[in-house]
C-alpha cells in the first residue's frame, strides 16, 4: 500500500506543469546581444566576431534610426575597416529587384536593383540571403564576392539578420573573407615574409592552415617546398612537420637537427613534462608557448607556435610555425 501512495505521488509530481525559475532552466538562452560582448570592424577575427558585430549594428539602427546608422556605416571606423564593412539589402519577393540599402564598398549602388547576382557556385546571393532570414529570421550564408580589400572574388562567410529598414523588410549583415581555405591561400598575401614582419595569431593561423593544406594536397612532395621555398622560410619563420611520435619529418630551420624535434620537452625542457604533441594530436590545432633559439639570432627566444594537424596520404602529420617574441 505504502509503494503504491509512493507512486502516486511521483506521478502527480511530474504531471505538474513546470512553472517560475523551474521553467527558466529549460527555456532557450538568452540571445548575445552587444551589451553582452561589443566588438569594432578592426577586431573582427573570427565568425563568432562577425555575428556579434551584427548584432552590434543592428542594435544601433534600433538606437538611432536609419539614416544616422547608414552615415555611421559608411564613415566612422568602428563600423567599417577593410574588407570588414556592414551592409542592408533589401528583402524582395522578385528575383533581381532587391535593393541595397548600404553597401560602403560602392554607395553608387545603393539604392537601385541589384539585379541577379550569382556566385562561382551558381548561387543566388540575394535569393539564398532571403531564405535564411524569412525562414529563420538570421543566420550564415556562404558564398563567393569581390573583397574591396583585394578586388578578387573569395570565399566569404556572412552573418544575416532580419531588420526593418524604413518599413521595408531588409536584412542587414557582415562577412569575413578566410584566406586559408582551398583556392584562397594566395602567395602574396600569406607567406613567411609578411608573418615575419607583422605577427599575429590570425596570420600565424592563416600560414600554417595554408601549409597544410599544401601537404594535404602533394603529399611528402610538399616536404621539400615546404622547408626550403622563400614563401614559407623567412628571417625567424619557418615550417616543421611531425610524425604524432614527434620526429622531425621536415623542417626549414638551419638550427634545428632531424632527430627530435623542438616540441620535445628533451630538447626545450620548456614543457614542464606536458605532452604537447599529444594534445596537438588530440585537438587538430592548437596554440605552444615555449622557449627556443631562434635561427635569426641565435639567441633563446620565447615562441608562439600554432600546430595543426593533417593527414598526408593516410598518414598523420603535425605541421607548424611560429613567430618569436622578444
Amino acid at each position: 500500500m505504502l509503494r503504491r501512495i509512493r507512486y502516486l505521488w511521483l506521478l502527480t509530481l511530474l504531471c505538474i506543469p513546470v512553472t517560475g525559475a523551474a521553467q527558466t532552466l529549460i527555456s532557450s538562452p538568452v540571445p548575445v546581444t552587444c551589451a553582452d560582448r561589443s566588438i569594432v570592424a578592426d577586431a573582427v577575427r573570427t565568425e563568432e566576431d562577425v555575428r556579434v558585430f551584427v548584432q552590434c549594428a543592428y542594435e544601433l539602427v534600433q538606437e538611432v534610426g536609419t539614416e544616422v546608422a547608414r552615415r555611421a556605416f559608411h564613415e566612422e571606423e568602428r563600423w567599417r575597416n577593410g574588407s570588414i564593412y556592414v551592409f542592408v539589402v533589401e528583402l524582395s519577393p522578385s528575383p533581381g529587384a532587391a535593393r541595397l540599402w548600404v553597401f560602403p564598398p560602392d554607395p553608387s549602388r545603393e539604392g537601385i536593383p541589384q539585379g541577379h547576382l550569382i556566385d562561382i557556385f551558381g548561387s543566388d546571393l540575394a535569393l539564398e540571403g532571403d531564405r535564411v532570414v524569412s525562414q529563420f529570421g538570421e543566420g550564415w550564408s556562404y558564398y563567393s564576392f569581390a573583397n574591396p580589400a583585394t578586388g578578387r572574388e573569395e570565399l566569404k562567410a556572412s552573418y544575416v539578420k532580419a531588420i526593418d529598414w524604413n518599413g521595408v523588410p531588409s536584412r542587414i549583415g557582415a562577412g569575413i573573407y578566410r584566406r586559408d581555405m582551398p583556392g584562397t591561400c594566395h602567395g602574396e598575401e600569406v607567406n613567411a615574409a609578411m608573418l615575419d614582419a607583422d605577427p599575429s595569431e590570425t596570420r600565424l593561423q592563416e600560414f600554417v592552415r595554408c601549409a597544410a593544406m599544401e601537404l594535404d594536397s602533394m603529399g611528402y612532395f610538399a616536404s621539400v617546398s615546404l622547408a626550403n621555398d622563400p614563401r614559407w622560410k623567412s628571417g625567424s619563420i619557418y615550417l616543421f612537420g611531425l610524425d604524432t611520435y614527434g620526429y622531425t619529418l621536415f623542417t626549414g630551420s638551419p638550427a634545428n637537427p632531424l632527430l627530435g624535434s623542438e616540441l620535445s620537452s628533451k630538447y626545450t625542457d620548456s614543457f614542464g613534462g606536458r605532452n604537447v604533441l599529444g594534445v596537438a594530436d588530440a585537438f587538430g590545432e592548437t596554440f605552444l608557448y615555449y622557449s627556443n633559439r631562434n635561427p635569426a639570432t641565435n639567441q633563446w627566444q620565447r615562441k608562439v607556435t600554432f600546430v595543426k594537424r593533417v593527414t598526408s596520404f593516410g598518414v598523420p602529420v603535425l605541421i607548424g610555425a611560429g613567430n618569436y617574441l622578444d
